[in-house]
């Protein structure tokens, strides 16, 4: 009997498709890639945080946290919106065709209204907690974000990963040297934000000449009701996912915690979603191909979910157990205090790893009412959470909270998921959260010497290397 999810005559009799065993290698080869990628554009990031965190006084650098939490929450949702329903479009249309012409022209219409909405809602937001500049500059991003977001669906489309990895580097390179350069030269928190918008425009700048071709004015794409059934579909789904990750870091602005002990967090709490980068790499190359025609998808999930356990447990067990020695080599000292949260926000990077991930794997399948309904119930989850945290103990509390409410939040999205997934999924999972475990065992025991860790964490870099460069699991075969 087939899988309820696998379309009608995806499988031939005793197998997988030629085509769907070319999906599996792309997620195979490329997967992996992406999530190294993102991983590398997380880590670029984050060492521009530092820098800013350095450069910046603690009240300044706290509301520039804040800010950039909320613009990476709007980065999120237009990486969602927008690409997310013109994927399947791009990669199951021919060039220059209609059906290109009306998706892209959908795309770029919703683009300006949503970026429009964004910059009033993340302005609104921002002015509780930061002085005018720094509003005018999050809303001015905010409003820019949403450009690049047909770019990025039309290579995803295209099946051009390897250039958005580039164009992704690209991106956040500009943008971290844009605003460390707007500090130094006096600018402030509001200048470094603004970085955000000049990255935009270096992807716009770098989008593939062959995209023009499918651009069209096509006004009447707005009045189709089923393009807008999709979106709002999307939207809804992402802007619950987006804000519960960013949530904490604008919360504890707004709350009025001392600047020292507020920045503190801020940098660790950015710092510990690295695994949010990587199941985000993971599960962008397997979207379009899940969307695509006739798709193998147990052998695309199989795939996906091997790069993303290898990739975002290893990152998490590094993230905790990194020596407070090797954190003070770039960590403000300022803010060293804050380090001893640094266990308990990387297991909070975890559960929201598993939320993004889970998440985009309901949206590829058209699970939106199993996605929001799920979503909703770990937005409460985590809500009551973060809330019990705080009151018990203030910001250690809340870190607690916030982790308690991650974990349970992406139970409840494995559960929702758990039908949809290939058999045998728990049990790999189970056996990649015990290797997980006894490699944060073997860190933190070695986090004593620095050296011996350093030396650690690079045998785990050679070795998931070597594993992400074998095939893995056979794509599963239907009954």
């Amino acid at each position: 009997m087939s899988s309820s999810w696998a379309p009608a005559g995806a499988v031939a009799a005793g197998g997988v498709s030629p085509a769907a065993r070319e999906d599996d290698a792309l997620v195979t080869r490329q997967g992996p890639v992406v999530s190294a990628a993102m991983g590398t554009v997380a880590v670029l990031s984050y060492g521009g945080a530092l820098l800013l965190a350095h450069l910046l006084d603690a009240r300044s650098f706290s509301d520039y946290a804040a800010a950039a939490s909320l613009l990476g929450t709007v980065g999120v949702f237009a990486s969602a919106l927008i690409p997310l329903p013109l994927m399947h479009v791009i990669s199951g249309y021919p060039r220059r065709s209609e059906e290109r012409y009306r998706g892209m022209a959908f795309a770029w219409s919703i683009a300006a209204g949503a970026g429009v909405l964004a910059a009033l809602v993340t302005g609104l937001v921002t002015a509780t907690f930061a002085p005018p500049v720094i509003v005018a500059a999050v809303a001015g991003s905010a409003l820019v974000l949403f450009a690049c977001a047909p770019v990025w669906a039309w290579l995803h489309g295209e099946l051009r990963f390897v250039r958005v990895a580039a164009m992704t580097f690209t991106e956040v390179t500009t943008r971290v040297l844009f605003s460390a350069g707007a500090v130094l030269l006096g600018w402030g928190a509001g200048g470094a934000l603004i970085g955000f918008a000049v990255g935009v425009a270096v992807v716009l700048l770098m989008a593939p000449s062959a995209m023009r071709g499918d651009l069209a004015w096509r006004p009447q794409v707005l009045r189709e009701r089923r393009r807008w059934t999709e979106t709002g579909d999307v939207a809804l789904t992402q802007l619950i996912s987006s804000s519960l990750i960013g949530a904490d870091v604008v919360l504890i602005a707004v709350l009025g915690v001392p600047a020292i002990e507020s920045a503190g967090y801020q940098a660790l709490s950015t710092l510990s979603k690295a695994p949010v980068f990587v199941a985000a790499g993971a599960v962008a190359v397997a979207f379009p191909l899940l969307r695509g025609p006739a798709p193998d998808v147990p052998g695309i999930l199989t795939a996906t979910l091997r790069s993303f356990s290898l990739l975002a447990f290893s990152s998490a067990a590094v993230v905790a157990t990194v020596p407070r020695e090797v954190m003070l080599l770039v960590f403000p000292e300022r803010y060293a205090d804050s380090l001893r949260l640094m266990p308990v926000l990387a297991t909070a990077g975890v559960g929201f790893a598993a939320v993004t991930m889970f998440t985009t794997v309901l949206l590829a399948l058209h699970a939106y009412r199993r996605a929001q309904g799920a979503l909703l119930a770990a937005a409460g989850l985590l809500t009551a959470g973060t809330v019990f945290g705080w009151r018990i103990a203030e910001v250690p509390g809340l870190a607690v909270g916030v982790a308690l409410g991650a974990l349970t939040a992406a139970g409840v999205l494995w559960s929702t998921a758990g039908s949809l997934l290939p058999p045998g999924t728990l049990r790999r999972a189970l056996l990649g959260l015990a290797a997980a475990g006894a490699l944060t065992a073997v860190l933190a025991a070695a986090r004593t010497l620095p050296a011996v860790w350093c030396v650690c964490v690079a045998i785990v870099a050679v070795v998931l290397l070597r594993e992400l460069r074998s095939r893995g699991p056979a794509p599963t075969q239907e009954a």
